[in-house]
């Protein structure tokens, strides 16, 4: 879509970006003179039913949950056979744009992480599995609050008994297909299994780490190398790095980063008390 076009009120001004499930416009909402963000499903998958219906399952669930660490998601429309949903436009820039070489400064690391991990724990309490959390979907606004973005792929756990599971296999979660951003997926999701918001906690933990040094915890020049490292390697402790950190950041995040997900913490909600407990070094 290009500037001055239209879907029902809204008026594009530009694009903001584009993603699997399709592409997001900044755009003016013409009856309350207000900008927003629009996301519009890709023309592929709005020809298919089953996705559709997704787009509009997940959206419904995050609007609902009104956090503040949260991306607004305001209305679901449809024009014609173009599906969008409208959300509030972020002023500010993306995480990934802000980690620099060698981490982000104590006080920003701890502030922007804990609001990261309280969003994501609203949304786990929702059953809201996010399955694509990286910097690139978290954005930091102009006033310093944190809002995670992009729910596309999100898996949801709140129908009867094994419908989250069987989710898997719609057009938009092919069983067997890989889902996520490769440096940023679990080990169940390298492999292609079931998985669930534990999945969420140690794509966290690579976000964290990546924030604390500067660099990911798992490397490889391919995504196939890098899909071993996930699967296989123990990354460096965040300290050895970075000897300023305090080693109970380290604890926390070798805990994320277990693959096994019976031994990483079992809730965003207790990784969010061992991180508000973690003092600032002085």
């Amino acid at each position: 879509m290009n500037p001055g076009d239209r879907l029902l009120h809204y008026e594009i001004a530009s694009t903001l970006g584009k993603g699997g499930m399709g592409e997001v416009y900044e755009a003016l909402d013409t009856r309350l003179n207000r900008p927003v963000a629009l996301k519009v499903l890709a023309p592929g998958l709005a020809r298919n039913p089953v996705s559709v219906e997704r787009f509009r399952r997940e959206a419904q669930a995050v609007a609902a949950m009104s956090h503040p660490n949260v991306v607004t998601v305001y209305s679901v429309e449809q024009d014609r056979d173009v599906h969008f949903l409208t959300m509030e436009r972020i002023r500010g820039r993306s995480l990934d744009r802000l980690i620099p070489r060698g981490g982000l400064e104590l006080g920003p690391l701890f502030e922007v992480a804990l609001q990261i991990v309280d969003g994501i724990a609203a949304a786990h309490e929702r059953g809201i599995t996010h399955r694509d959390l990286k910097p690139a979907n978290v954005m930091i606004g102009d006033d310093g609050r944190v809002r995670i973005l992009d729910f596309g792929l999100a898996k949801l756990d709140d129908g009867p008994a094994g419908e989250a599971d069987r989710t898997r296999t719609s057009p938009l979660t092919l069983e067997g297909a890989i889902v996520g951003t490769v440096p940023y997926m679990s080990p169940e999701q390298v492999e292609s299994r079931s998985l669930d918001h534990r999945s969420d906690l140690f794509s966290l933990g690579v976000i964290l780490y990546e924030m604390a040094t500067g660099a990911r915890p798992f490397q490889g020049d391919t995504n196939p190398a890098l899909m071993s490292s996930i699967l296989r390697d123990v990354p460096r402790q965040v300290v050895e790095l970075r000897a300023e950190l305090p080693r109970h950041l380290g604890r926390i995040l070798h805990r994320c980063l277990e693959k096994d997900p019976e031994q990483r913490y079992q809730s965003a909600a207790d990784l969010a008390v061992s991180y508000t407990h973690l003092s600032l070094p002085t």
